[in-house]
């Protein structure tokens, strides 16, 4: 490549071309367009020379490569566009994004080019087409919408004869398939058709840029040939090729590489080799500018650095601060243009900071975020990372049920993705959190009831995503005849069965409701026949699973087992015989009956593990549709006609319409009690030394904010806590909260840690009760002769000092949100704070920062210390009144939310 840029620069020399470094001024997109044809000779053939040249600038000296773009685009406006213009205009475009982070303008050059090679017919197009879908659209687009038209570019380039850019537009899709295909494998199948078709073009940097990416999928799917870490096995030998790439100054296949080697070593936990391979790789990052694998490296470089900060130097954490930040500081901006492919990205590497920094809550909130995201956008292998991360950090907080929750969902999204080498590290790194059919690497293990008297093991591998299909299939019908039909035909499908009988118990009877039987044309499903009809049944099977509750599996019923002698089993020399309880909360709802007497041993451990998991969903199911068909029966008895039924709905309107006012009235006490057990202005000018204003607005919905100044005995205890979500429970909370800092401080219950572990205890059980899954932040100032101690976790504390300048006190360390675990005393905790006189200290909730305008804006923590800052020499109460009126402006019309509460105290 460097040969094919030093001949092109020595033709431009002889052309007499001045290359321009920098892009001329004004470029209007539209002036651009309509720019007349070129027709200079000498030009024509310079812009030819330039856009011919532009890949070897990019993959060998990507410095230059903007210094050939800004020389076509200005020849393009002094002596009009050439049929071949629009390749720099694209170029402009990756240019803008990935060289100067001006995403509008860069895309709108990507659209001028793609305009431009349908106005001027050209050989070009396919270039036009790569450049923009490969290194433009995914800062505004997703990726998906780019891989047919990757695929439909490699056809249209062939047909224009630009093999290189065939290759090039199979690399694009080839490097793309693999974190956003829901299949490894699908996706190594495609690659190796992209291999063998560069390989037959004889495009070797296409072919080795695939061959990276191809080695990785393969070290996912378990084939690495070393360690999984390596890029050696059946495509690549790194050992052998990254030496070559380095004397040849390859920078694009290094980066490549080493970014494959980063995740790689990232995603099996050698962090140590991940971040030698991030460093190595920053190195070339240039050549990658503008791509999307560039973002790839900034998520993994910045994850590397934050699994290493626990067990690095002050200095190291400090310097790995640092760099994390700077890539989050480019992640946000994308993620502002395109949050599709990169905000779950920054939710990702933000949730890890804040586990490292122990930011709990707010780890736990961004961790469900990065979850929902990246399944949302349809990147499965982020989603799995994302799981992951989360399940390692309740680990590491004790929680091991909720991370047996997420590291399960891990487990299952990286076997659904297809990455069995990853599938296998879990199962070794935590078989303690993954459940046991999960961890039979796809298989089910049997219970403890199971009786089989015969039976083979074909070893067969179950298929989960249909299994699960199955599932939803069976829980998403309530309609009794539907899902009975349905059941039947799903449990015979799934068994492999001749015929099927489902058996259900009505009052202790069982009653046979419905029986299939599979021939050529299909399933036919047959309903209401008597259990002793015809002999159908073996009565003596199905009444020894009534009575123990065990499976049965007869692989040869005729030869072996106990039910040899039984009527049913001599007169139709059964075979294979599956009989099963199916239990709803231990108790028995029905009996699944399948046999197939063409052959033995038909009905495998493993084929009756999918049906225990059929019958498990189909156990609920039965019970909602007959409920179902029972409410039915029973609205058809009451009605009798449409008239009657018309008379019903509205009756029950109207009943509607009465709960809703009576929530609407208990929505109504519960605000009234909330704003009488506020303090009175007469209670805090008592306080002495202190000038107190506060303020609390409750929100449509209560939302839950609570504040109070209590003095008891010379102390001063001061208070302020938001409960999550809104309604009435969250106002019942703030009550309870309310009472229990009152009652604490009457006992004399003096140590904050101890004030907060009490109180939590009650409100813990409390909550429990209610059966609901609210908590609350809270925050406790205890004062006495100009100092505050404070404890409990709650937003920043806010201190105006003497000029107006602001300090924040972080308050996550000192606390744990009241009401979530029953014992937060590990993370209690307290700081003093000093006033001088004149200064102020501020406290508020949520409400007020998170306000949003019509345009959805947030007022900001920003902005209220702004206010704050240029009104502190006012009083309390004129402080406060300053704040409130600059935040109603803010939110104008806009409905408010969230209780909105502010207390402002002054240093007399």
């Amino acid at each position: 490549m460097q040969a094919a840029l030093d001949t092109g620069l020595a033709v431009l020399d002889l052309l007499n071309i001045e290359l321009i470094s920098q892009p001329p001024e004004n470029l209007q997109v539209e002036t651009i367009y309509h720019l007349p044809e070129m027709t200079d000779p000498e030009k024509l053939a310079a812009v030819r020379i330039l856009i011919f040249i532009f890949p070897a600038a990019f993959l060998a000296k990507p410095e230059l490569y903007p210094t050939l773009v800004c020389t076509v685009m200005q020849l393009s406006l002094n002596y009009g566009n050439s049929p071949l213009s629009a390749n720099a205009y694209a170029a402009h475009g990756l240019i803008s994004c990935g060289f100067f982070h001006q995403i509008e303008l860069g895309y709108q050059f990507g659209q001028l080019a793609l305009q431009l090679v349908e106005k001027y017919p050209t050989p070009i197009k396919c270039r036009v087409v790569n450049l923009f879908n490969a290194f433009i659209r995914h800062w505004k687009d997703s990726v998906q919408p780019a891989l047919p038209i990757l695929r439909q570019n490699v056809q249209l380039a062939r047909e224009s004869g630009d093999l290189e850019y065939a290759g090039f537009s199979s690399f694009e899709y080839c490097c793309r398939i693999w974190f956003v295909q829901d299949s490894l494998v699908t996706a190594n199948e495609e690659i190796k058709n992209y291999l063998n078709f560069v390989a037959s073009i004889k495009q070797e940097w296409q072919l080795f840029a695939i061959k990276i990416w191809a080695q990785f999928a393969l070290n996912l799917t378990g084939k690495a040939a070393v360690k999984v870490q390596q890029l050696t096995g059946e495509q690549l030998d790194e050992t052998e090729i990254i030496p070559v790439w380095e004397s040849t100054s390859n920078l694009s296949l290094l980066f490549f590489a080493y970014l494959a080697k980063t995740m790689l070593s990232y995603t099996f936990k050698d962090y140590d080799s991940a971040l030698d391979s991030a460093e190595t790789g920053a190195k070339y990052a240039i050549a990658a500018a503008s791509h999307l694998l560039w973002c790839q490296h900034c998520l993994f470089h910045s994850l590397t650095h934050l699994a290493l900060y626990p067990t690095a130097s002050p200095d190291s954490q400090t310097e790995y601060l640092k760099t994390v930040d700077a890539n989050q500081q480019q992640m946000q901006m994308w993620a502002t243009h395109a949050p599709v492919n990169f905000q779950h990205k920054y939710d990702l590497v933000e949730a890890e900071k804040a586990r490292v920094l122990g930011q709990i809550v707010t780890a736990m909130a961004l961790y469900d975020q990065a979850i929902s995201g990246a399944s949302s956008s349809g990147y499965i292998q982020e989603e799995a990372l994302a799981w992951e991360l989360a399940a390692e950090f309740y680990l590491s907080l004790g929680r091991e049920e909720i991370a047996r929750t997420y590291m399960s969902k891990a487990h299952y999204t990286y076997r659904r993705w297809g990455a069995t080498a990853k599938v296998e590290d879990l199962e070794t790194r935590y078989p303690q959190l993954i459940s046991r059919w999960a961890n039979a690497g796809g298989s089910f293990s049997l219970g403890s009831n199971f009786t089989t008297s015969t039976g083979s093991s074909s070893g067969e591998a179950i298929d989960l995503t249909s299994v699960l299909k199955a599932s939803q299939a069976i829980a998403s019908e309530i309609h009794l005849d539907k899902l009975l039909a349905g059941l039947m035909t799903i449990l015979i499908e799934n068994a492999g069965a001749q015929k099927g009988f489902l058996i259900l118990s009505h009052q202790g009877d069982l009653l046979l409701e419905i029986w299939g039987e599979a021939d050529t044309a299909g399933i036919q499903v047959y309903r209401d026949l008597p259990l002793n009809s015809g002999n159908m049944v073996n009565g003596a099977i199905v009444n020894y699973v009534a009575r123990t509750k065990e499976d049965v599996v007869l692989g040869d019923a005729s030869n072996e087992g106990i039910f040899t002698a039984a009527p049913y089993i001599k007169s139709n020399q059964s075979k294979s015989v599956l009989c099963a309880p199916i239990l709803n909360q231990g108790q028995l709802t029905g009996i699944l009956y399948l046999e197939n007497n063409l052959t033995s041993g038909a009905f495998t451990p493993k084929r009756l593990e999918i049906l225990k998991i059929l019958s498990a969903q189909a156990a609920v199911s039965l019970e909602n549709a007959l409920l179902y068909s029972t409410l039915e029966q029973k609205v058809q008895e009451r009605t009798g006609q449409l008239a009657a039924a018309n008379q019903e709905i509205q009756t029950l309107n109207k009943m509607l319409q009465a709960e809703n006012l009576r929530m609407s009235a208990e929505l109504d006490v519960t605000r009234r009690l909330q704003q009488m057990i506020l303090p009175k202005e007469a209670e805090l000018s008592q306080i002495p030394g202190l000038e107190i204003a506060g303020f609390m607005e409750p929100a449509a919905e209560v939302g839950g904010d609570y504040y109070d100044i209590l003095q008891q005995d010379g102390k001063v205890k001061i208070g302020i806590g938001d409960v999550t979500g809104h309604g009435l429970e969250s106002g019942m909370l703030m009550i309870m909260a309310q009472m229990a800092v009152r009652t604490l401080l009457k006992n004399n219950v003096t140590d904050p840690v101890q004030f907060l572990s009490v109180l939590n205890g009650a409100i813990y059980d409390n909550v429990a009760r209610m059966n609901t899954d609210k908590n609350m932040t809270l925050s406790l100032l205890d004062y006495a002769d100009g100092t505050f101690t404070l404890s409990g976790q709650h937003e920043e504390v806010i201190l105006l000092r003497h000029g107006g300048i602001v300090e924040c006190v972080d308050t996550i360390d000192l606390g744990f949100p009241v009401g979530l675990d029953a014992d937060i005393t590990d993370f209690l905790s307290q700081t003093q704070i000093s006033l001088a006189p004149g200064e102020v200290l501020v406290l508020y909730t949520d409400g007020i920062t998170e306000a949003e305008n019509k345009a959805g804006v947030q007022y900001g923590l920003a902005r209220l210390c702004e206010v704050l800052s240029q009104s502190w020499q006012l009083s309390a109460q004129e402080i406060q009144t300053q704040v409130i009126a600059d935040l109603r402006n803010h939110i104008g019309e806009q409905t408010v939310y969230d209780d909105i509460t502010l207390v402002v105290i002054k240093q007399k």
